[in-house]
């Protein structure tokens, strides 16, 4: 799984959080998530996103967003050096 690099500020509610996902063009790109949903980084936070393509000669990674931004978008082209690789989840064992 992938993550974005994000900023982060309130939501509307008290258990949710406003991102801005940055783009290589310098736009940010808004949605509204649950808080706990937003993972943190040596002090920076990332959004967890689908990884749909990498251009490596320009070293830019197309991303879906966990749902559509407040402006219609649902990919868009990040940096590669603004994901995060994070592991999948460990199964728990039965109880």
């Amino acid at each position: 799984m992938w993550e974005a690099l994000c900023e982060v500020g309130p939501g509307l509610r008290p258990s949710e959080r406003t991102v801005a996902v940055p783009d290589v063009h310098g736009r940010r790109h808004h949605l509204r998530v649950e808080a706990g949903f937003i993972g943190e980084v040596d002090g920076k936070h990332y959004l967890p996103v689908g990884l749909i393509g990498v251009d490596q000669a320009r070293k830019l990674a197309l991303v879906e967003l966990p749902h559509e931004s407040d402006g219609g978008t649902n990919r868009l082209w990040v940096w590669q050096d603004h994901l995060h690789k994070i592991e999948a989840p460990r199964a728990r064992a039965a109880p």
